[in-house]
């Protein structure tokens, strides 16, 4: 679906040699990855390929001005330094970043759903279950030391990636967040495999009732409906996380934060420029 292939996603691929060039082939991508889950009909082909460049257009329209106001806050952040609270904030607005995404792509995946055929609606189920049984793969039945390892190298790259060489203070930090973490990925699979189920109940459905709205709630945790050890889990992984990220703020050296300013500093050029040709 459309939220697998979200914009803001291809907009901060930090690997991309240019934003630019990674953000105006963005529509490529999302009509790549919604392929990859079902067979098109010509028809259904061209509808998307409407509701995609619309999605674009909105979004170079409305929100580049947001991600660059963003951009500057993150670079004002690092100057003055990393508090809980200014952490709390931008995490807060990337958070409205991606509901303001979701809500506009689900108004074009509400649309489009009741077209799917009966063959089209059992292989998305199948496409989807696929992907269901790689994140357990991945990140369920796998050892505890190899989640660990995980973890602390998906951190560690990221870092050096932004920041450039890992101190050893830092790689300690991020060890011992990765050793001691909860798991949470057992109650996210948990969570996908009662989605799917409400998923296809859906698709049951899809030719006689709106479907953004149940889309929607698909699409977010409702942590209220969650058992109360769920809840702490989520939780304690939450606190553990935000610990970890304004440590890692607040303990960067010059060059590191240097280097970021500078990557940062890049990005908001290349926003501005994709600005100055809407």
């Amino acid at each position: 679906m459309l939220r697998g292939a979200c914009l803001i996603l291809v907009l901060f691929l930090g690997a991309c040699s240019s934003t630019q060039f990674a953000y105006n082939r963005a529509d490529w991508f999302v009509r790549w990855q919604i392929e990859k889950l079902v067979d098109l009909s010509a028809d259904q082909q061209a509808r998307l390929e409407t509701h995609v460049d619309q999605l674009h257009d909105w979004h170079r329209r409305q929100e580049l001005p947001r991600y660059h106001a963003l951009i500057l806050q993150l670079q004002a952040t690092l100057k003055t330094g990393v508090t809980d609270a200014n952490y709390q904030q931008l995490s807060t607005e990337l958070e409205q970043v991606w509901l303001r995404l979701l809500d506009k792509s689900l108004q074009s995946l509400a649309q489009e759903i009741p077209s799917l055929s009966d063959k089209q609606a059992a292989q998305l189920l199948d496409s989807l279950s696929e992907k269901n049984d790689e994140f357990y793969r991945k990140w369920v039945v796998i050892p505890e030391e190899e989640l660990i390892e995980r973890r602390r190298e998906r951190v560690l790259d990221t870092l050096a990636q932004w920041t450039g060489e890992v101190t050893p203070a830092q790689r300690e930090r991020v060890e011992a967040w990765a050793s001691t973490a909860p798991d949470v990925y057992t109650l996210w699979h948990s969570q996908r495999l009662e989605r799917h189920a409400v998923f296809e109940a859906l698709l049951d459905q899809r030719k006689n009732r709106d479907l953004q709205e149940p889309l929607r709630a698909l699409m977010l945790v409702d942590e209220q409906a969650l058992q109360p050890w769920e809840r702490r889990r989520l939780d304690d992984n939450r606190r553990r996380a935000n610990e970890l990220m304004v440590w890692l703020g607040q303990n960067l050296t010059a060059g590191q934060r240097s280097h970021l300013l500078e990557e940062l500093g890049e990005i908001a050029e290349d926003i501005r420029q994709l600005q100055s040709q809407s």
